[in-house]
Order: C-alpha cells, then structure tokens, then sequence
C-alpha cells in the first residue's frame, strides 16, 4: 500500500465511492482496510456500494447519500444520448453532495474526505482527496474534438481537492494509458492499482468464468450473448449472472454452469480457479486481474468510451484481449482457444 495512505493516523475519515457500478467500492476495500487500523473510519455512498461496503465492513459507520442512479441504452448510440442527456440531473445530485459532505464533517467530526469519482463530496472543514483513473475523459469518436474542452472541466472540478490519487503505476508499465498519462492536474499522486483480491490456492475448476456485471439493460444484452456461446464450447465453464436475489439458482447447460450470483469470497475462488475471465473492461476488474496474474478476456460496455479505450489498450499487453459485444458470437470461440492454447505453451 501507497505511503500517502499508510502514514494517515488517529484521524476520522469519510470514504465516499460512487455508486455507479461496483468498481469504485471495490477499489476502496484496501484502502479502508488499511486505514480502519489507525483511523476511525465512515463510509458513505447509496444503492449496490452500499450494500457491498456493509457486508465487507459490518463494524463501520454507514452514511446513505443520493444516487446518481444512472440509466444506459440498449446500443451504442442510444447508450450515448442516455448519458448526454443525463448530465443534468449528474450536476444536480453533484451540488446536493457539497452540503452533504459539510453535514456529515460536522456530524462525525472528520479530518479527512477520500472521495472516489464523487464530484461534490468535498468540504471547506477538512482535508479533501480525489480517486479517479480518469484524468483525461474519453469521449466517442464524434465528440473527440471537445475532449481537452471536457478535460479542462474536469481539471477544474479535481482541483477543488487537495490531492487527487491515481490508482495506477506511473511509468510504462501503466494500465489506464492515455486516460492518466497524457495531461496533469494539481496535487496529483499515482499510488499503485488498488485491488481487494487475494491470490490463493485453489483447484483449476474451470477453463472459462464470465463475471456478468454492469448496468441494464446491457448486463441482460450481455448474458444472453454469453449464453448462446459458451454451453456450445468443448471447455469448462461457469456464468455468473450478477442478479440481486435472495436465493442463488444454478443450473446446468451441457459443460456450463449459470448462478445467479456469487459472493465476494467466491468471485475469487472463481477467479483463481479458472483458466480465462470474461468480463466488462471496467478499470477495477483489470486491477483485480493484474493483482492475480490472470489471462482475460475484456468485452468493452457498448457506449462507454472508457471501457473501448481500455480493451484496445490492454490487448496489445499480454494476457489481455479486447473483443467488441456485437462481434461475440464470430470471435470468442476462437480467442478462447488460442488463451487456452497459449497458457498450455508457457506452463
């Protein structure tokens, strides 16, 4: 862990994730875990954040704050309009968090905001510091002409922070490319990937696991492709769902495993028990898999420039390769066989 968060002592902290999706949690469990030792801790966040901040830290204080609740279309251009047009209601929830962030440093008497992607959650009363990979914002090709315009935004918005943490390595050996390598803000500090995920030692169960994840109704488009190839494969694999139930179904398709959804504990025995992961090219699962050392198989959010950025990125590095939604049924079998075919040369 980064000295910037293992030097913080004796101080009353608020870590607040966005709650867009589950990888801004997930990147703060070390973070927390690391500063619950000598810290009290408060976390604060709404929706699936929430819940999975309070089931891994049962003992801390938790704060529900408004949600962005964000919405996606069913394609790429749908997708983009539905983002566009909510921008507004981002800004509105954005200024409610300012005096959100003051209410609670008064109410908890905190010394520090840790804010990841969440905009307003900063505060005149403490110390504040920004999480973000996204220095630079990829916009869709028809808009890259307004991408330093956007920057500029940004930048303004990362400066009302004292410091702005990257989760990433700052040399070559990056992860996040162009999108916190190419342009600076103020105070910003690169502190390494940050994952929750431990390497441990467990059977090789599956040859393919597919974490299904992410917004509707792209997560449901997802899982339908998924389900259509992998029962037809000569190869071990297992699905899961990543459906909020209150009871996990399985059921069986030929060689493939479908559940409804897996807990934390074993996601990563999934992880590490298989061969290859599928999964959205979101930046907090290629963290995780860089942490495990783990072949993947990245299929980009359909709308989300950031994600095709990081597919087209990573699959030039090894172990990563980067496959667009539409092109699934035409390009996985194959890319499976050659990530099998590649593990089996360099055992």
């Amino acid at each position: 862990m980064h000295r910037r968060i293992t030097r913080i002592t004796g101080k009353k902290i608020i870590i607040t994730p966005l709650d867009w999706g589950l990888g801004h949690a997930t990147r703060c469990i070390p973070i927390i875990k690391e500063l619950a030792k000598n810290n009290t801790c408060i976390i604060a966040t709404s929706g699936r954040a929430l819940e999975l901040l309070r089931q891994e830290f049962p003992n801390l204080s938790i704060e529900e704050i408004p949600a962005y609740n964000i919405a996606y279309g069913k394609n790429k251009f749908w997708t983009m309009l539905k983002l566009l047009f909510q921008i507004p209601k981002s800004v509105i929830v954005k200024n409610k968090e300012v005096l959100i962030a003051d209410e609670l440093v008064q109410k908890h008497n905190a010394d520090l905001i840790i804010s990841d992607n969440r905009f307003g959650m900063h505060s005149k009363l403490c110390k504040n510091v920004f999480i973000t990979h996204q220095i630079r914002v990829r916009l869709p090709l028809c808009l890259r002409l307004f991408e330093y315009s956007f920057f500029m935004i940004n930048r303004i918005m990362i400066s009302k922070f004292d410091e702005c943490w990257i989760p990433d390595y700052e040399g070559t050996k990056n992860l996040s490319g162009i999108l916190s390598h190419s342009w600076s803000v103020p105070n910003m500090h690169y502190i390494g990937p940050l994952s929750g995920r431990e390497l441990t030692n467990c059977p090789m169960e599956y040859d393919v696991v597919a974490i299904i994840s992410g917004p509707e109704p792209q997560r449901t488009i997802f899982e339908k492709e998924l389900r259509a190839i992998l029962p037809q494969l000569p190869y071990k694999s297992c699905i899961v769902r990543g459906v909020v139930a209150s009871k996990n179904n399985f059921t069986h398709i030929g060689n493939c495993r479908i559940q409804t959804f897996a807990t934390n504990e074993e996601i990563n025995k999934f992880l590490c028990g298989s061969k290859i992961i599928i999964s959205r090219a979101g930046y907090s699962s290629i963290m995780d898999y860089e942490n495990l050392k783990l072949k993947a198989i990245l299929v980009p959010t359909p709308g989300q420039s950031e994600q095709l950025y990081l597919g087209q990125y990573l699959q030039h590095k090894e172990h990563y390769w980067c496959v667009p939604q539409q092109k699934l049924s035409k390009k996985l079998p194959m890319i499976i066989r050659e990530a099998i075919m590649h593990q089996k040369k360099h055992k």
